[in-house]
């Protein structure tokens, strides 16, 4: 069920469907009110395009799943480098499993605030202002939603105005889970037909460090600090 030839068509292809649907909810909308958001590591080579499309700033939000104990792949609950942690409801309770989510979220949030300040030092950047922006919160796709909605919960507390979360492909269960946590879900592709993120992907190799880090400088040569003179509706 293949989509999109790797993570560079797919924020392409993301970027057109999010300027359609956000002339149309969000006509008003300047340059200067937006932020792009990309959640290490995939999701920040599509928040790239997303970024180069509407010619407007890029940050990066490390927001990192508390997986499943039998089932690593599975999130049920996620961390963010803000310390927001977000967790599946139907987790049961017990001391067993309290333990077990202290546990992991106290190592997650040092693992995400450590990766966080990694890329911000190596790409030599400054954290952009979350506060009365409309915030986009971008990932190369959405199974869960556990880390996706912990980013809007962080964007939430940051001061965004407005909080968009968008990826090429969706599960239709994370979708309504997501919509509750922010005011835009928007994507390409949201099916009940879904297995993994990468089935959707031709070419879904796994995304390095220095990928992340030339996202981030490449997004400057066309969205300067100070340049704020872009309308989307203009566009």
């Amino acid at each position: 069920m293949t989509e999109f030839k790797n993570r560079k068509e797919a924020g392409v292809a993301l970027a057109e469907k999010l300027e359609h649907y956000l002339s149309k909810s969000l006509p008003n909308a300047n340059k200067s009110d937006f932020l792009i958001v990309g959640l290490p590591r995939g999701g920040v080579v599509v928040a790239l395009e997303v970024a180069r499309r509407f010619r407007c700033q890029l940050d990066i939000l490390v927001s990192k799943k508390i997986p499943h104990p039998s089932c690593p792949e599975y999130a049920i609950g996620a961390v963010t480098s803000d310390g927001q942690i977000v967790l599946n409801p139907d987790i049961p309770e017990s001391s067993d499993w309290e333990h077990y989510l202290e546990e992991q979220s106290h190592r997650l949030l040092s693992t995400t605030k450590e990766s966080e300040g990694y890329f911000y030092d190596h790409a030599g950047y400054i954290a952009r202002v979350f506060e009365n922006k409309i915030v986009i919160i971008v990932d190369d796709g959405i199974a869960t939603g556990m880390t996706a909605i912990a980013a809007a919960e962080t964007a939430r507390h940051r001061g965004a105005s407005t909080v968009v979360v968008a990826a090429p492909v969706i599960s239709l269960e994370s979708h309504h889970q997501i919509s509750k946590y922010c005011q835009h879900v928007v994507g390409n592709l949201v099916t009940a037909d879904f297995e993994t993120v990468g089935q959707f992907y031709l070419d879904f190799k796994q995304v390095t460090n220095q990928e992340v880090l030339d996202s981030m400088r490449e997004s400057h040569r066309f969205a300067p600090p100070g340049d704020l003179s872009f309308i989307l509706q203009n566009h």
